[in-house]
C-alpha cells in the first residue's frame, strides 16, 4: 500500500474535520468508501498527530480522550481505526529503539496509518525464524481492523520465550480477506482476516512488551473514550427529535434528560482514568480504574440504547437513519473480548488495595 501523503487533502480545521467525517458515515457503513479519506482528514486537521503526542502531561491527556470522544461522536467505525493508530504509535514509543521510533513517528506524519491487529485467526500468528530482528511470520488475524486503510499493523506473534511484538507492513491485498467481516455492526471498519504467512516484520521491543501495564489493559480507556462518543452522538439523536416536538411530553423529556446525564457521567470517569493510567508511575489501582470505566461506559451506553429506543421509536430501525447506524455500531463495538475478567481484575485490586473504598481513587 503506496503512503497517501498527510497533504493529500487542503488543511481542515478540526471541526470541518469531523463533520465531513459524520457527513459520510452512513455511506461507509453502506460500503460506498472505505475509510482512507476519513483518517486522510484527521490527519490534515492535526487530530491524529496530537493523539499521538505521548508527553504525559495531564492536560494532554484529556485532549485527547476528548478527541477520541468527538471522533467516535462522528463516525464509532472512524474512531475505532483513530484509536488503533493511536494504540500502535504508542506501542512504538514505550518499546521501540530511537530508529525505530523516528521511523515510523515520520511514516505517521507523511500519512501512513497504523493500527494494532491482537486477535489471532486459526493458526495463530507465529514468529518462524527471527533473523537479527527481522522476523519471518506465519498465521493469520482476524478482526484485523482497516483493510485496505491500514498500512503498517503492530501484531503479536507467538515465540518459544514469549509473546512478541511485530511491525509489518500489511498492504498487500491478496493477503487480506475483507468477506471475513460479515456483521451487523462497526461493517466500515473492514476487521476482516490477514495472512502473515512467509511475511517479514520488525521486532519491536522483548518478549511479552504487550502485556506489561499500565498500558495494557490500563490502555481500555481509549476505545471507551470513542464509546462514550458514540452514547453522546444517540443522545443527540433524542435532542434532536424531542426538540422538535412543539410541546415535548414530560416522559421524552425525562428520556433525555437521563441519556445526557448518562454520556456525562461517562465521560467524567473515562477523564479521570485516563490522567491516572497515563501519570507516571501509575500502579494496579489505576488499571482497575481504567477497567471499571470501561464498564461503566457499556452500562451507561446499554440504558442509552433503550432510552433511545423509547424515545424514537421505529427510526432507530431504519436503514438509513443516523440513530439505526449509531445503535448498531454501538451495540456491537461494546462486546468486546473477556469482560467478566476485566471486571475480575478490578475486583481484585479493590481487595488488595490499603485504602477504603471511596479513598482508592480519590485524590
Amino acid at each position: 500500500m503506496r503512503e497517501a501523503p498527510a497533504t493529500a487533502m487542503p488543511t481542515l480545521t478540526e471541526a470541518d474535520a469531523l463533520k465531513a467525517v459524520a457527513d459520510g458515515a452512513l455511506k461507509a457503513d453502506a460500503g460506498g468508501c472505505d475509510l482512507s479519506d476519513d483518517m486522510r482528514r484527521l490527519a490534515s486537521s492535526g487530530i491524529l498527530a496530537r493523539l499521538c503526542t505521548f508527553e504525559g502531561h495531564p492536560r494532554e491527556t484529556q485532549a485527547q480522550a476528548t478527541l477520541l470522544r468527538r471522533i467516535g461522536r462522528a463516525s464509532l467505525s472512524v474512531g475505532r481505526l483513530a484509536e488503533g493508530h493511536m494504540n500502535a504509535l504508542k506501542l512504538v514509543t514505550l518499546y521501540g529503539t530511537p530508529d525505530q521510533v523516528r521511523r515510523h513517528t515520520t511514516s505517521a506524519r507523511n500519512g501512513a496509518i497504523y493500527g494494532v491487529w491482537g486477535a489471532d485467526a486459526d493458526p495463530p500468528v507465529s514468529v518462524v525464524t527471527d533473523l537479527d530482528g527481522r522476523l519471518r511470520l506465519a498465521g493469520g488475524k482476524r478482526f484485523a481492523s482497516g483493510l485496505g486503510t491500514v498500512s503498517h499493523a503492530v501484531v503479536t506473534a507467538k515465540h518459544a520465550d514469549g509473546l512478541r511484538l511485530a511491525i509489518a507492513e500489511v498492504g498487500h491485498a491478496g493477503r487480506a480477506n475483507a468477506a471475513a467481516w460479515d456483521t451487523c455492526g462497526m461493517r466500515a471498519t473492514a476487521s476482516g482476516s490477514y495472512d502473515f504467512i512467509g511475511v517479514m516484520a520488525e521486532a519491536l521491543g522483548a518478549a511479552d512488551d504487550y502485556l506489561r501495564e499500565p498500558h495494557f489493559q490500563g490502555g481500555v480507556w481509549r476505545y471507551a473514550a470513542v464509546q462514550t462518543g458514540g452514547l453522546e452522538a444517540l443522545a443527540e439523536e433524542v435532542r434532536r427529535a424531542v426538540s422538535a416536538t412543539d410541546a415535548p411530553g414530560e416522559a421524552q423529556l425525562h428520556r433525555l434528560a437521563r441519556i445526557a446525564s448518562l454520556a456525562h457521567s461517562a465521560r467524567l470517569m473515562v477523564e479521570d482514568a485516563a490522567a491516572r493510567v497515563e501519570a507516571p508511575g501509575a500502579g494496579p489501582e489505576a488499571v482497575a480504574l481504567s477497567l471499571a470505566a470501561r464498564e461503566e461506559v457499556e452500562v451507561a451506553c446499554l440504558e442509552g440504547l433503550a432510552l433511545a429506543d423509547r424515545a424514537l421509536g421505529t427510526r432507530s430501525f431504519v436503514k438509513g437513519q443516523r440513530a439505526e447506524l449509531v445503535r448498531r455500531d454501538l451495540g456491537f463495538f461494546l462486546r468486546q473480548a473477556d469482560l467478566d475478567g476485566k471486571l475480575r481484575q478490578v475486583g481484585a485490586a479493590l481487595c488488595a488495595a490499603k485504602a477504603p473504598i471511596g479513598e482508592v481513587w480519590a485524590g
